[in-house]
């Protein structure tokens, strides 16, 4: 049987560029058809994990993160746009307070077979992506103009961490009232590249509803939008759960015709 001429690392890149590739070729086909909007936008994300099927991924709350890109608008009729593009998204969660310690952090711990322990502490998770969005975006009005935007969006991971702060002592029970050695304070400063415990590939559905004022010789945009994940994330949900991705944007842009 013939074998593949691509390395299985590189395979994750590969498709990146070719769903890359398809983008520009569908919009460079778009782009010598009619109207075509350059959109540059930057705002607020408010990213959080969902989901979670046992006490490692459960219990996440939203963080603050930033999120930029650029898309182009092809006007279809007098009120629909074909919307793609390229985003930067961070997502994540964060989980503060009494929580069950990850494989990764047992380590040097007297551990029981079978136990698990907990610790009072500070983390936060950051994934990054690179997104590709295709949407559907209905206009109404003129002068402002106001739209609503529905479709779907691909993920890939760019970047998974966690950073962790804070000194606690080690329980055997989720309420902490067991120590582990009450004179054992152990600190969770660190910062830990989880990127092997976060699947490459996201994808999800995502929508949002805004408004543009012509200002100069294009459009300012204030927008609201939302990304709701339909894939696990985690490489090893036998060990760490099951979690999706999602969250709500805020999003200020600039439009201008090309």
């Amino acid at each position: 049987m013939k074998r593949s001429s691509i390395l299985p690392e590189t395979r994750p890149l590969f498709k990146l560029s070719i769903l890359v590739l398809m983008v520009f070729l569908s919009c460079f086909s778009l782009l010598t058809a009619g109207e075509v909007w350059l959109n540059l936008h930057g705002g607020l994300s408010l990213p959080s994990l969902k989901g979670g099927t046992n006490e490692l991924s459960q219990g996440y709350t939203s963080r603050k993160a930033p999120y930029f890109g650029l898309g182009l608008d092809f006007r279809l009729s007098s009120s629909t746009f074909l919307k793609t593009g390229l985003s930067y998204s961070s997502q994540g969660g964060q989980r503060n307070g009494l929580q069950p310690l990850a494989p990764d952090q047992l380590s040097g711990l007297p551990v029981p077979p079978g136990v698990t322990l907990y610790a009072d502490f500070q983390n936060e998770t950051i994934l990054d992506y690179l997104e590709v969005p295709v949407m559907m975006e209905l206009v109404t009005g003129q002068s402002p103009q106001f739209f609503v935007e529905a479709g779907l969006y691909a993920g890939y991971r760019v970047r998974a961490k966690t950073v962790t702060s804070g000194t606690s002592l080690i329980y055997l029970d989720s309420s902490g009232s067991i120590p582990l050695d009450p004179s054992l304070q152990v600190p969770f400063d660190a910062e830990t590249n989880v990127s092997q415990e976060i699947n490459r590939w996201n994808y999800g559905l995502c929508g949002g509803l805004g408004v543009k004022v012509p200002v100069g010789s294009g459009q300012v945009l204030l927008g609201g939008r939302f990304n709701y994940g339909l894939a696990n994330i985690q490489s090893h949900p036998e060990v760490t759960g099951k979690n999706r991705s999602g969250g709500l944007i805020i999003t200020l842009g600039y439009l201008f015709r090309l």
